[in-house]
């Protein structure tokens, strides 16, 4: 009998691997498409999306010229020209340049790991609020198979970054290491400062528990105090070392980013608010709101070798970079998470709470700066607000009685959207 409960428990983690290596394989799959023929250039690569800021940022800080006419391709080299952003990430992505040169896999290196760390981080997550083991599979799933964590778990901008050391945070917190936890959000911020929008989340986690046992609030608030003051601190005395290593420069000013870490940040919120849309958002931006039904995608890359656009002629193969949620999964999110604090209540653990908590602490400050400032926002700053859904709808799934023929249906369209919208796969 303890043999057979051993092996039940074992699957989990065989599954979690296998989803780990599935995940992975995906990602690095034809990572170095799509390509200018001949393709014997780093310049002949396409960049995706915003990689066109932070990888030419990245070649600066390591010494490498970006090609004539790219962002940033006058910048002072060893400096970081995308100061409106901490150079952590970034970094990361010029020191891998200088270990496997200027091309793709050293671009994206940092993001294919931090896209498995995460989908490995989600599952230790679900087990750390006191959720079953399939439970955390079926959420790591979830991660696994949405192709907006796909494709910035490919390509090289910062919000994956920030994801994986936000999800680890959250981790060491429910673990009671909130120390721990405040230094992961500290480094997460310094690679996008959308990392601390966790501090909320879990102010929410310890509020929501609080309601349920009523006991303990001044060590809930200790807690979290702990945390935010360590955040603050880590943050500060990285972005002050960074600063050293890659001196922040503005290009639109010509010259450098002064004031020390207090003066870069002033500089990075400055920019924040200066992106605002008061008549509403045009282009590609959106509305939060719109984010949970999954409205306005983002083309991030389209090439059609037989139809190219002006500027993307003898790039091959077809690619489809798009950047949209996995619409099964959104189909049940709010569902999911209306359902999220009641059915923790019943289960006797904490994954509806963290769940819920999660995606109001990371979803409302955005909503807030659009209402109140007018912020410009994208559907891919949904990158870290998912997991909250993914836990959600892996504990509604896993805990309704329905029929199973049904959910199986639900799970098969998920994998088949995430085939369908996978950036290689042909399209008519």
């Amino acid at each position: 009998m303890a043999r057979r409960i051993q092996s039940l428990q074992s699957r989990p983690l065989a599954l979690l691997a296998i989803l780990s290596l599935l995940s992975l394989a995906a990602r690095v799959a034809l990572i170095g498409e799509p390509c200018r023929a001949p393709c014997r250039a780093s310049a002949d690569h396409i960049l995706v999306f915003d990689e066109s800021y932070y990888v030419n940022a990245a070649r600066v800080i390591a010494g490498v010229r970006p090609p004539p006419g790219a962002t940033y391709a006058d910048a002072p080299l060893g400096d970081d020209p995308n100061a409106e952003h901490p150079q952590l990430a970034k970094l990361v992505i010029a020191g891998s340049i200088e270990l496997f040169g200027d091309g793709p896999l050293a671009w994206r290196l940092g993001s294919l790991i931090c896209g498995s760390l995460a989908i490995l981080g989600l599952y230790a997550l679900v087990r750390a609020a006191g959720g079953g083991p399939w439970v955390a599979l079926a959420a790591s799933a979830l991660m696994t198979f949405d192709n907006l964590a796909l494709v910035h778990g490919r390509i090289g901008t910062l919000d994956i970054y920030a994801l994986t050391a936000m999800i680890w945070a959250a981790v060491a917190y429910l673990r009671g290491r909130p120390l721990l936890a405040g230094a992961l959000i500290g480094v997460g911020a310094c690679c996008k400062l959308v990392a601390p929008y966790l501090l909320p989340a879990l102010a929410l986690f310890e509020g929501f528990q609080w309601l349920i046992d009523r006991q303990d609030a001044v060590r809930r608030l200790k807690r979290l105090g702990a945390c935010a003051i360590c955040a603050a601190g880590v943050f500060y005395l990285l972005l002050a070392i960074l600063d050293r290593i890659a001196r922040p420069f503005d290009p639109v000013a010509g010259k450098l980013v002064g004031g020390g870490p207090l003066g870069h940040l002033a500089h990075m919120i400055s920019y924040g608010a200066s992106q605002s849309s008061p008549h509403g958002p045009t282009g590609i931006a959106s509305y939060p709101w719109e984010w949970l039904v999954d409205l306005k995608p983002i083309m991030y890359l389209n090439i059609n070798p037989s139809q190219p656009a002006p500027g993307l002629y003898d790039i091959h193969p077809a690619a489809h970079f798009i950047g949209m949620i996995s619409p099964p999964i959104m189909l049940l999110a709010l569902p999911a998470l209306a359902l999220a604090l009641p059915g923790a209540v019943q289960a006797r653990n904490d994954v509806g709470v963290i769940a819920l908590a999660w995606f109001i602490g990371t979803f409302v400050p955005f909503e807030l700066l659009s209402l109140i400032w007018s912020r410009t926002s994208y559907l891919y700053y949904m990158v870290i607000v998912m997991p909250g859904i993914y836990i959600a709808v892996a504990e509604l799934v896993t805990r309704i009685r329905v029929n199973a023929k049904l959910i199986g249906a639900w799970a098969a369209s998920v994998v088949a959207a995430a085939i369908v919208m996978y950036p290689f796969t042909p399209w008519p």
